[in-house]
């Protein structure tokens, strides 16, 4: 590692210089630069092409500095608990944090190994997210106007062109094919998704997870992690939001719901209970 030999952090200096040396080393002599948080791409995201251009999101580069820190913290020469102080806006970089001296109002900033797994996730859920038009609404209210969940009034100047095709997405994700950032990456974005909802206990990761379902054709599924979204948004542990767009999503969760609902008894999917007690296990759908 070059760090030493160009520093040659001394025992005695004070935590704060030796995160200024680390953060020298990393941002001037190292080069480290973050990417405009608005205008994040693929290569921003994945640690080997962050390592090879020195170019980063500011997840990534909280992932380089915290790497760094473990082994200084291993060689002996990180002698204080440090953690990882993350920017919330969109141009500053990442910096070391002395734990012992923390304030109450720093803690939202404060990156553990945990956040930045999750942070990386959310970065790549939303670069991959198939229906990229309108970047005014939430993940889900794009997918769910895909779908005609959503009155299209409400999305003023918005062409046709814009709007991905089920069909299209499935025909991509049956052949294997990578789809083009206009139109995102299913297979990324769910895989994200995915691990998301092993992370994290937020209802909205499984309403997300359940309309890219939906886009799949994968129409049971999708059901069934709907309802569990709507299970876990009873929760008292999950915030609620009275907001516009809070009420769009609710609604096009209820109409996509009704769809499913719908999809699922037309094509013998699902039967109700008093069907299948007449009918038997092993009965042809109808």
């Amino acid at each position: 590692m070059e760090y030493c030999p160009h520093h040659r952090p001394e025992y005695d200096s004070s935590p704060e210089k030796l995160l200024e040396s680390i953060e020298r080393f990393l941002y001037v002599h190292m080069g480290y630069r973050r990417t405009n948080a608005n205008l994040l791409e693929p290569q921003a995201l994945y640690l080997h092409s962050v390592l090879t251009h020195r170019l980063g999101s500011a997840a990534m580069l909280s992932l380089v500095y915290s790497e760094i820190l473990k082994m200084l913290r291993l060689w002996g020469i990180l002698y204080f608990d440090a953690e990882i102080f993350f920017p919330h806006d969109v141009f500053t970089l990442p910096k070391g944090y002395h734990k012992q001296k923390s304030k109450e109002s720093d803690q939202a900033h404060i990156m553990t190994s945990g956040n930045i797994l999750v942070e990386m996730l959310n970065n790549l859920k939303h670069v991959f997210w198939p229906f990229q038009h309108d970047h005014s609404k939430t993940l889900f209210l794009r997918a769910a106007h895909a779908a005609n969940c959503v009155d299209r009034s409400d999305f003023v100047g918005e062409s046709g062109s814009h709007t991905v095709s089920a069909n299209d997405i499935q025909h991509r994700l049956d052949q294997g094919v990578c789809t083009s950032m206009r139109f995102g990456d299913m297979r990324r974005s769910l895989s994200a998704c995915e691990r998301l909802i092993l992370l994290k206990n937020d209802a909205n990761e499984l309403r997300d997870y359940s309309v890219l379902l939906y886009h799949c054709g994968l129409y049971e599924q999708s059901l069934q992690y709907m309802k569990k979204y709507r299970e876990l948004k009873k929760s008292p542990t999950q915030l609620t939001s009275s907001n516009t767009l809070s009420s769009l999503e609710e609604d096009a969760v209820d109409n996509l719901m009704m769809r499913l609902n719908l999809i699922l008894m037309e094509q013998g999917w699902s039967r109700p209970s008093y069907a299948r007690n007449h009918l038997g296990n092993n009965s042809e759908p109808w």
